[in-house]
């Protein structure tokens, strides 16, 4: 049931065929282009690493475009969010490669947390027995210039009555932020055949800015529509020291659209925040996620 990816707060992949769409000539001959290319592409580079016949990989490389939009009282900021899982069992048969911009690094809360620029990066497991499985992660951010990074991560996992938990103590190292350290413990408990409590703690200290952060988030789920729809309630109470920086809440509901490699989403929140005197503000988030290649996740 546990991956290391739902420990982190990824979401986790969904499996089984896509559901069936009336065919489109444009828009599934555009797809189509993107996917082989992207997976050709890759292909191409990873056979070069093959000292006699090259490996086929065993999963389709997925190329993951995020068009969001996001408004409140004091800003509006559009970001896209860019991910891969790229497949190169010829460079690299027990690492998986990535390029993304989405941090791992940060504090579990409702809010998205997004990197300036890109990382490539390479991460795989350094051992995994029993409950205990420890993993490396090593890579290159570009934003603006070229900062290396890494980070070693041991997770624990248990079962405690009807809750299955798992706790994470990560130590890494970037240019920005120089040795860092991310502790967290989650709890999941199914409520009903298809909703779904987590609960979340965890705590950061980096060198920069020498202050413990903490984050405190529960959230509950709700799979309308198993592999198409959902739809996720939270709360959030982030602190900064002994003091708490900021009170948080709101719901996601995330569908299908159109496609079975499309998903939109829409998320409006409140928010109390200590720099802004605690003053009530309300927005939200819009966007679409674009899977090309893989299953599409939920």
């Amino acid at each position: 049931m546990w991956t290391v990816g739902e420990a982190s707060g990824q979401q986790p992949q969904a499996p089984g065929p896509a559901s069936s769409v009336t065919p489109n000539k444009w828009v599934d001959r555009w797809y189509e282009r993107i996917t082989h290319f992207f997976n050709r592409t890759v292909q191409s580079v990873d056979n070069f690493f093959a000292q006699y016949d090259p490996v086929e990989p065993q999963e389709e490389s997925q190329l993951r475009v995020g068009l969001f939009l996001d408004h409140d009282r004091w800003h509006t900021q559009g970001d896209p969010l860019v991910s891969a899982e790229v497949q190169m069992p010829n460079l690299e048969r027990r690492m998986r490669l990535y390029v993304q911009n989405i941090s791992e690094t940060v504090l579990p809360s409702t809010a998205p947390e997004r990197e300036k620029g890109l990382t490539f990066g390479s991460r795989g497991d350094l051992f995994r027995g029993g409950r205990f499985i420890f993993t490396h992660n090593l890579g290159v951010r570009f934003s603006g210039n070229v900062s290396l990074f890494a980070q070693v991560a041991g997770y624990y996992r248990w079962y405690w009555g009807h809750w299955d938990g798992i706790a994470s103590q990560s130590v890494f190292w970037t240019r920005n932020d120089h040795i860092g350290s991310l502790s967290r413990v989650v709890l999941d408990r199914k409520l009903h055949s298809s909703v779904y409590l987590r609960l979340q703690s965890a705590l950061k200290h980096t060198q920069t800015e020498d202050v413990w952060r903490t984050s405190q988030v529960g959230r509950v789920a709700w799979i309308v529509r198993e592999k198409e729809q959902y739809l996720i309630g939270s709360v959030a109470m982030l602190g900064k020291g002994r003091l708490v920086d900021e009170y948080r809440t709101d719901l996601t509901y995330r569908a299908r659209f159109w496609r079975p490699w499309i998903f939109a989403e829409v998320t409006p929140f409140l928010s109390w925040e200590r720099d802004r005197g605690f003053q009530r503000n309300p927005g939200f988030r819009i966007g679409l996620d674009l899977f090309f290649g893989g299953v599409p996740r939920l």
